[in-house]
Formats: C-alpha cells, sequence, structure tokens
C-alpha cells in the first residue's frame, strides 16, 4: 500500500512539471501570437485582505528590495491610457535606461498582444482597437462596447492586472459617473477572478480643497479603502515634492519641479531627464517620480509589505 501511494505521489509530481512546461496557446481572438516562452501566470492580490495605495510616499525606488523587484517582473499589465497615463510608461523606459534591474517590457498594439521579454515587467498598451492605442474612457469601461474590448483583452488570459488612467474628467464628472468607474472596475474583478483591476485619482487640475477634482478624488480613496482594492494616486504625487512639502493648488504641469532639480542635481529622480522621452503635459521630474511609484505598486502586489 505503501509504495502505491508512492507511486502516485511521484506520477501526479511528474503530471504538474509537465503542465507548468507547456507554452501558453494562442486565446481565441488574440490577433498576434505570444513569444514561444512564457511562465505561467503567478498568483496576484485580489483578494487582498487590506488596500494597497501607493502615493508621494512611494516615489524612491531604491526603498524596493531586489528580491521583490524580481517577482515584480513577473507580472504581465493591460494598461490602457489617454495622454496623461503615458506619463508612467515614458518613466519606465527612463528607470530601465538607469538601471537594467528595473527592465519593462511594453507592448504598444491595438490588438492584443503580449510584450517580447518575458523576462521583463511586461506591459500591453492598448485595448484591442486595430490602428489605435489611446483610450478614453467609453473605449475602456464607460460604454457596452468599450467593456467588451476589455473583456477581449482579459479573455486572452495574458495579464494579471489591467488598468486604464484617467485625462481630465476627474475635474468634472459628476458623483454618479465616478462611482460608475469603480462599480464597472469591481465588476470585471468579479468576472475575472484572476486579474486585479488597479484605481486611479485623476491629475490634478490648480484646484484645492472643496473642488470637483477634490470631491472625486476622495470618492476613489475612500471606495479603495472601504473595499481593499489597489490605487495609483496619480494626483497625490504631483502634489509633494520628494521632500514632502505640500502644494495644495497644485496641476499637472508641476510648477516646483524645475526649482526642485536646480536645488538636488545629484537626487536620483532628477539624473538623466534629458535623455527622457516627451513626458506628456507635465515635468519630467514627475514622470521620474510615478515610474518609481509604479514599481512599488507592483512590488507590493508581488507581496512586498513596503517596509
Amino acid at each position: 500500500m505503501r509504495r502505491l501511494f508512492i507511486f502516485a505521489t511521484i506520477l501526479a509530481a511528474t503530471m504538474l512539471v509537465a503542465f507548468f512546461q507547456q507554452p501558453f496557446q494562442k486565446a481565441a481572438g488574440a490577433s498576434e501570437d505570444p513569444p514561444k516562452i512564457y511562465l505561467p501566470l503567478i498568483a496576484n492580490q485580489t483578494n487582498q485582505s487590506q488596500p494597497i495605495v501607493v502615493n508621494h510616499l512611494s516615489t524612491n525606488v531604491h526603498e524596493i528590495p531586489d528580491y521583490w523587484i524580481t517577482q515584480a517582473r513577473k507580472y504581465v499589465v493591460h494598461y490602457a491610457h489617454t495622454s496623461h497615463g503615458s506619463q508612467i510608461l515614458t518613466g519606465l523606459e527612463w528607470l530601465e535606461a538607469q538601471d537594467s534591474k528595473y527592465n519593462v517590457s511594453i507592448r504598444v498594439s491595438g490588438v492584443t498582444a503580449l510584450p517580447s521579454d518575458p523576462t521583463a515587467l511586461g506591459i500591453y498598451d492598448g485595448n484591442n482597437y486595430p490602428g489605435n492605442t489611446y483610450i478614453t474612457p467609453e473605449m475602456y469601461w464607460e460604454s457596452a462596447s468599450g467593456l467588451s474590448h476589455t473583456r477581449s483583452v482579459l479573455n486572452s488570459g495574458f495579464f494579471d492586472f489591467s488598468l486604464w488612467t484617467w485625462c481630465g474628467q476627474m475635474s468634472s464628472y459628476s458623483i454618479s459617473q465616478v462611482q460608475a468607474y469603480m462599480s464597472t472596475l469591481n465588476q470585471l474583478e468579479e468576472e475575472y477572478s484572476g486579474v486585479s483591476t488597479i484605481y486611479y485619482t485623476g491629475h490634478t487640475d490648480g484646484t484645492a480643497t472643496g473642488s470637483t477634482l477634490w470631491r472625486n478624488n476622495n470618492l476613489v480613496r475612500a471606495y479603495v479603502d472601504q473595499n481593499d482594492k489597489v490605487l495609483f494616486d496619480f494626483a497625490d504625487i504631483e502634489s509633494y515634492d520628494p521632500a514632502g512639502t505640500y502644494y495644495p493648488n497644485a496641476n499637472d504641469s508641476c510648477s516646483w519641479c524645475t526649482s526642485w532639480c536646480s536645488n538636488h542635481p545629484a537626487a536620483f529622480e532628477c539624473q538623466n531627464l534629458s535623455q527622457m522621452g516627451d513626458c506628456a503635459h507635465s515635468n519630467k521630474l514627475q514622470c521620474s517620480l510615478k515610474a518609481q511609484a509604479f514599481w512599488h505598486l507592483m512590488a507590493r502586489l508581488a507581496g512586498w509589505d513596503g517596509k
């Protein structure tokens, strides 16, 4: 009986190894073939027991242990955005140029596609709209058609996380529209148990406490906190310099950024910014800080406690 048990155990282990050695098969409807070698997607934090939030306290990438950088590079992210959201992608490419351990593979494609490098943090930039990677609200979550496109991406099974970043809509949207945004992202999580959605606040617009933007961003923050969701606090990062000075009337062009780097020329976040591509609507320092915060987010999702 003991020999039978040992044989069964070895057989089960052999079958499990064989399963994970199989390459991913192309999902129905996917428009491009995945690379031949890709590790199985690792478990994400869809059901984490507390909210995960990155903000202005999360903009120093050197705080992240190398182990968690390595773990974060196993993720593949579906990243849909308008122009403001591109700031993070621009910053990620700059950060990789500073240190190759922050390796990122960004695939810009109008159709669903995996990034080419399975050893890097993978990002698909688009939402399955052939010939178009500029994704407005109705093209991701705010219409039935947009949701159909988003589902077509998630149906591929390629992705651990899915997100969409705001342009200026949070400065004018009603409470019901913001609630619809949060409800729809939650619905997607319920439909795709292997995928977590990442919530965003809208960028700053020069207004302070009591404005429509302030109200709407706080609606998202409260929802994330109460429902153990994941938040990239775009507006909060724009509202503080790296020393922690608060700018209540900050705007997305970042009035304090130039003077910060002039006064702190040796600071990592200011290094080689001339080599960075265009930081849409903002100062290049903002792309640097947001990219570092994005690595914080990926490391936290991989299991790092942030300490």
